[in-house]
């Protein structure tokens, strides 16, 4: 064990380069969290066995950071990783989880995965869930299930799962970037002006995957653009918007536009997909959805992605020469520096369960409270549903209920869960190395 209150050395390795957005701000960073369910109560020393199997194909998960010179690094964290049961998410990245910067605890019949946003990205968090997960009901289950497209020991390491795509300096042309980014005024939530973040909340419903998907296939629309047009339209009645467009912010991952496809580091962007307050209230939304997919094939398959990590790329470098840890800041805080939208719609992808799916009874994505505040669609396609988790900065729930009465007009049944409030725990992060 070590010494209480000291910080153990680390010898620090390759820059974060792309996660040093995730370090700085004014606001303390917060834990991004994924609550799977199953169907019975879960057994700590076999969660614990199938974390250490996951961890002996994946090293690169139980990194800690070091920072030097106001930059940080990742570095290899040789301390046990401990699974605990906890009702409440602990803080992660310090003492009480040997510095790691992922965590994993169980309650009843939830495991509950906690990630600092430095380390990986959603879907690079989703390949850690993944091999947890298949471990678990495999050990369990005293059988050995289907691993297809999961990470285990019969996947050889590849190098190029520690891509990094902001190591190298890249050049940004500003003027294509603000072209892509749009110059429109944007409507946003009046709910979030002047909206200060005490608490989060979880507004949870789910979809049949069958049911949505073949609503979205008849039009021509894929489901992260489907909940898109959905909420702009849901917005609108609500509001009654009259100026400015309803902006929906898609983030993205760019793996396959970059060639990183393997990498488990941060590796996205974001689309900007407006909608008028005509459209909104004039099209049918599968016409809508079926506009905002064809705008965002066009994003994707362009030259936009390039555009994107370049831009990203020139703040991140220009941030690394800043003389001082505040200067840094000053240049990095990108997200408390840029205004959010109207809102945001985050589709993770899905956790592949192959044939022991029917053992996950609910996934929920909860994030940590967003610059400036908020209202985030949180999506993944999981064991025969989509779980879909409204979380936000505030209270009401009209978005919501909107959303939710929408669906029911398009004849696409759905299942309003039970609301919650949360505020995930803040990350300890390390202190200058000298």
């Amino acid at each position: 064990m070590t010494q209480r209150n000291v910080r153990p050395r680390f010898a620090p390795k390759e820059w974060n380069a792309s996660g040093t957005t995730q370090f700085y701000g004014r606001e303390r960073k917060r834990s991004y969290i994924v609550e799977v369910s199953l169907s019975e109560d879960i057994r700590g020393d076999l969660l614990q066995r199938a974390v250490d199997k996951t961890l002996k194909r994946l090293p690169y998960y139980r990194s800690t950071f070091v920072r030097k010179r106001g930059l940080y690094y990742y570095a290899d964290n040789g301390l046990p990783f401990l699974v605990a049961e906890s009702e409440k998410p602990r803080v992660i990245g310090g003492e009480i989880t040997n510095y790691h910067m992922l965590d994993v605890t169980y309650w009843k019949n939830k495991i509950s995965f906690a990630m600092f946003h430095g380390l990986c990205d959603g879907l690079g968090f989703n390949r850690f869930i993944e091999a947890t997960l298949y471990h678990y009901v495999c050990l369990k289950d005293g059988k050995e299930y289907s691993d297809e497209g999961i990470y285990t020991e019969k996947i050889p390491y590849d190098p190029a799962e520690r891509a990094d795509i902001h190591i190298e300096r890249r050049k940004a042309n500003i003027k294509e970037l603000k072209a892509i980014t749009g110059k429109e005024k944007r409507f946003r939530l009046p709910e979030l002006m002047d909206n200060k973040v005490e608490k989060m909340y979880s507004l949870p419903l789910r979809v049949k995957t069958g049911d949505f998907l073949g609503w979205c296939k008849a039009n021509a629309a894929s489901p992260a653009t489907a909940a898109a047009a959905i909420m702009a339209q849901a917005i609108e009645r609500e509001n009654d918007v009259r100026e400015g467009v309803i902006m929906c912010v898609l983030p993205c991952s760019l793996r396959k536009a970059l060639h990183v496809d393997k990498t488990f580091k941060n590796c996205y962007g974001a689309v900007f997909l407006p909608t008028t307050p005509e459209d909104a209230r004039s099209l049918p939304a599968g016409e809508l959805a079926a506009r905002l997919r064809t705008a965002l094939k066009e994003y994707m398959n362009g030259d936009f992605p390039k555009l994107i990590c370049a831009g990203m790329n020139t703040v991140i470098h220009l941030g690394a020469k800043m003389p001082t840890y505040k200067l840094k800041t000053k240049v990095l805080a990108m997200s408390e520096n840029n205004p959010q939208d109207t809102f945001f719609v985050d589709y993770v992808g899905g956790l592949r369960c192959n044939d022991y799916a029917g053992q996950i009874t609910h996934v929920s994505y909860l994030n940590a409270p967003p610059a400036n505040g908020a209202s985030f669609v949180l999506m993944s396609e999981t064991a025969g549903y989509f779980h879909i988790n409204f979380t936000q900065t505030i209270e009401s729930d009209r978005y919501y209920q909107a959303f939710a009465a929408i669906l029911d007009e398009l004849g696409i049944p759905c299942e309003k869960l039970p609301f919650a409030s949360y505020l995930n725990p803040v990350i300890e992060l390390p202190p200058e190395q000298h």
